[in-house]
């Protein structure tokens, strides 16, 4: 049945894409011990870009969980700490994110939305300040600070996600790698499949998909040529 609609699925591996673009780009800077490495390529530009990209993509993901398909819907999946609680007693195959899933969900896009947040007010003070980072001197070295120091949480997020990937797919035989590529996920006899609901997937969500997406770009790049 299909459960992650397309723009959902691109969303995914964007973000992969620019988290680990952003993150190849400050450890090449550390490699050639400078923002610039002998080709000419200025890490430092490259990485601001791959976290504009973040930036977008995190901002569509939060319009997307108001008005995306039902299972991309926060709505239909955030719960409180009792219904994690009985998940982890009693776990049950879900459709879409379980319980304990979705607060991971949570966790990762407040996570990388605060690290793309904060890069906005970031400044070395030499080569780099980032497009805000000069409307509150106080608030700008808080940021900077933030920015440099929540790098092995993020990494920890991320390995925790691929831990609970290789779980699923090995332990529960759930598979969560290959939906987040079709959008499909198999429907056991236990959810009646008459009475659940797919995600709708078709060209009017994608039309809607790339006017959020446009809109968040646009608002972006704004930001980052004040």
């Amino acid at each position: 049945m299909r459960v992650w609609d397309l723009p959902l699925r691109l969303f995914h591996w964007a973000l992969v894409v620019c988290v680990l673009g952003a993150y190849a780009c400050v450890k090449s800077a550390g490699i050639t011990e400078g923002w610039l490495s002998e080709t000419g390529l200025d890490w430092m530009t490259w990485h601001s870009r791959f976290g504009y990209g973040v930036l977008t993509l995190i901002l569509f993901r939060l319009i997307w969980g108001l008005f995306g398909p039902r299972y991309a819907q926060f709505r239909h999946f955030i719960t409180g700490p009792t219904r994690v609680l009985t998940y982890l007693r009693n776990p049950s195959q879900v459709i879409g994110h379980n319980p304990l899933g979705a607060w991971s969900v949570v966790a990762m896009l407040a996570a990388f939305g605060l690290q793309a947040v904060s890069g906005l007010f970031a400044s070395d003070d030499i080569l780099f300040d980032g497009p805000l980072s000069s409307l509150n001197p106080t608030l700008s070295r808080i940021f900077n600070s933030l920015h440099h120091a929540s790098e092995w949480v993020l990494i920890s997020l991320v390995i925790l996600h691929l831990c609970a990937i290789i779980y699923y797919t090995l332990f529960r035989r759930q598979p969560l790698l290959r939906a987040m590529v079709t959008g499909d996920l198999p429907v056991t006899r236990d959810h009646h499949a008459g009475a659940v609901e797919p995600a709708l997937d078709n060209a009017p969500v994608a039309l809607r998909a790339v006017i959020i997406l446009l809109a968040c770009a646009a608002l972006v790049f704004w930001i980052s040529q004040y």
